[in-house]
This record gives structure tokens, sequence and C-alpha cells, in this order.
């Protein structure tokens, strides 16, 4: 749970931690914990609920213009949020841009459906193919 993923998160990437969010992967629960550490760099690390490691690091960029995003973008954040829409009709509530564990860029969307459960959804802005796409169960922090 929470209580061994946060100091696992905290130990590898000292920092304040923004928010957390309980999502399931591959039928595993997963949290999404946002760092921001002590030099300004901004990660989303996703660490098992049931082992309480840290399964993949994301390093989010502040604008789809940054470097290291920007080289790889073919598909543009309005393209992107149409495609998520399509699948998963709602309100959109945050886009994130992020740079992968393997280096690609993707668009992370936050989806407030009519009913049900908030969804993240990630589209890759070089192929804009949808690369995951979860239900969120539980949302701690920012809003």
């Amino acid at each position: 749970g929470i209580e061994k993923c946060g100091p696992t998160v905290l130990k590898a990437h000292p920092g304040e931690i923004l928010q957390a969010v309980l999502k399931t992967e591959r039928g595993e629960a997963i949290w999404e914990i946002e760092i921001d550490t002590a030099d300004g760099k901004l990660f989303d690390i996703e660490c098992s609920g049931k082992t309480g490691k840290i399964v993949e690091v994301e390093t989010r960029v502040t604008s789809a213009d940054a470097p290291g995003f920007k080289e790889k973008v073919k598909v543009t954040e309005a393209q992107a949020r149409e495609l998520v829409l399509a699948r998963h009709p709602g309100r959109i509530e945050r886009v994130e841009y992020e740079i992968e564990a393997d280096g690609s860029a993707v668009y992370e969307v936050d989806i407030k459906p009519e009913k049900g459960h908030d969804w993240r959804v990630e589209v890759d802005a070089t192929t804009g193919k949808i690369k995951e796409a979860h239900p969120e169960w539980l949302e701690i922090g920012r809003l």
C-alpha cells in the first residue's frame, strides 16, 4: 500500500509528494506518486501496492515544447485529446507531458466521465496510439 510506497519513492527521489493516485495495471494495484524534487524536477513514480517496489519512473516536463519532448511530437495535444475522448467520453481534467522510462514522449490525460471512476490515459506523442488506460480508484493530494 501507500505506507510502503511513499517511503520507497522518497528514498529513491527525495522531495515532496504532491499527489498519489491508486490505479490498477495488469490486475495489480499501482500507486502513481508525483514527486517534486529539491532540484525542481518532477517525476511520476509507479510503485507496486503489493510489494512496495518501484516499477516505473517517468519524468514530467512542463509543456509539449520542453526539450526531450518537443523533438518526438508528431501528434498534437489537441489530436491526443480527441483520441482519448473518442474512447473515454467525459471531461478532460488535466493533461501532463511525460518522458517515459524508455524515452518515449506521452500525453497523460485525466478524464472525468459522467458516471463511474476517473480514467488516466497515456497517448504516445509520436504515434498517436493509446499506450495505457486505467481506472483511478483513489486520488490523494492536488486535484
